[in-house]
């Protein structure tokens, strides 16, 4: 009888194992899905937008949006996130990065430079809503949400 007590209080044991484990399981994957959940909604968030206010050829045009992401990189390449057909645009040109709660602007080696609100850009520098980006002969107004 003693036999039959400990090999049913181990069956017991190993079931409830089991179901933790697997508990444990479903848990993680709920978390993963929250959190993937979280990523896709701040990837389709609108953060503001650039908005062109000068450009010496047809496109892009007067008035054109653009919106930004946290990694928004700009210049003559279709691999950028902001295509300028700009002759004066290098293929990658320049990068706006959203860190903490700030924006960045940081120039990507072009060969004519980035200007900030008619100043070179010199490395990484804030910017901030109402500012003028000039690329080439494209000037984009930052719109922040």
């Amino acid at each position: 009888m003693d036999l039959l007590v400990l090999l049913f209080v181990l069956r017991l044991l190993s079931a409830l194992l089991l179901l933790a484990f697997l508990g444990g399981i479903a848990w993680i994957i709920y978390q993963d899905m929250r959190v993937a959940e979280t990523t896709m909604s701040d990837r389709q968030r609108r953060y503001g937008y650039l908005r062109v206010v000068s450009s010496r050829g047809e496109t892009p045009a007067l008035d054109a949006l653009f919106p930004l992401l946290p990694v928004t990189s700009m210049g003559r390449s279709p691999s950028n996130i902001i295509v300028l057909p700009d002759n004066y645009a290098s293929g990658e040109h320049a990068l706006l990065t959203l860190r903490g709660q700030q924006w960045w602007l940081e120039d990507l080696g072009s060969r004519n430079g980035t200007r900030l609100n008619n100043l070179p850009v010199a490395g990484a520098t804030v910017v901030s809503a109402g500012d003028i980006i000039m690329i080439g002969n494209t000037h984009l107004k930052i719109e922040l949400n």
